[in-house]
């Protein structure tokens, strides 16, 4: 039998969720925004190197703000070799940002460079948010033509909503800036969410074997898929072949880990009350 204060198990995403949206509304009392942006999103100017020499960051990081205000730096590691990530703003002379570099001492065996005006960043901010918004719009008729309920289709949007609250909560927490890469990873994130939990709303409500069965089944088949995606996207951190790579993996990883929590202990908690209401146990 399933217990019958099954309901506690909401308060784990309850929680969860309301953290996230704390940290969102933290950061937007702070900077005017719910988020960092990275310069795919804003404006400003990259440099990407490689070195073989290593260097500290924080000292690099304070000596180049001294020259060119505030920037950024971030450093990669991966099998080609390890080097650093610089942000500045987009009036930043990036062969300047490269002769400091090496009057610093710092060995510079490759490297590239970026730059993005506030306006062509701005723009690209607008059409991510009006992608992601025709993405739940679409995602949210085709549930309800799926379940013709409001119950069960309404769990499934918003474990999606919830996905991409927490996953963008976490990745302020991890001081991780919101790039393009990082949108299309949101974008293939609620499609995972949505396939999980439309698999189990399917076993659910069109099973015919006992409540408890059908969610055992469930339950496995959601956990495998889980486990192996994150395994591969694991195995891409590590490789670090690629920034972009590396954020797509970080956003889908932990946005996967979230929907582990909310798919098993919202979205069926939520089935289960519902097929109650509707005397369908």
């Amino acid at each position: 039998m399933v217990p019958k204060n099954y309901k506690l198990s909401l308060l784990v995403p309850a929680f969860l969720i309301l953290l996230a949206v704390g940290v969102l509304a933290s950061g937007f009392l702070q900077n005017g925004e719910w988020f960092r942006r990275s310069i795919d999103l804003r404006g400003g100017s990259l440099v990407t190197v490689s070195s073989e020499s290593q260097i500290d960051i924080e000292s690099a990081k304070t000596s180049l703000s001294e020259l060119f205000g505030e920037v950024s730096i971030k450093q990669t590691r991966g099998l080609s070799g390890s080097g650093f990530i610089i942000q500045a703003d987009s009036d930043v002379n990036t062969d300047d940002v490269l002769t400091a570099l090496s009057d610093m001492g710092i060995e510079i065996a490759d490297y590239s460079t970026q730059t993005i005006g506030p306006a062509l960043g701005e723009s690209f901010w607008s059409q991510a948010q009006l992608a992601i918004i025709f993405a739940f719009i679409m995602m949210g008729i085709i549930v309800f033509v799926i379940f013709r309920a409001p119950v069960p289709s309404g769990a499934v949007i918003l474990c999606a909503v919830s996905d991409i609250l927490i996953t963008l909560a976490a990745l302020q927490v991890f001081g991780i800036d919101l790039s393009l890469a990082g949108l299309a990873a949101l974008l293939m994130l609620i499609g995972y969410s949505v396939d999980t939990d439309i698999m189990l709303t399917t076993r659910m409500l069109k099973g015919t074997a006992e409540f408890r069965v059908r969610f055992k089944d469930a339950l496995k088949t959601g956990i495998t898929m889980s486990v192996t995606t994150a395994g591969a996207l694991v195995a891409l951190l590590l490789t670090g072949l690629s920034p972009v790579l590396s954020q797509i993996a970080m956003v889908l990883l932990i946005g996967i880990l979230t929907d582990i929590c909310l798919t098993w202990m919202q979205n069926s908690t939520l089935l289960r009350w519902h097929m109650e209401r509707k005397g369908l146990l």
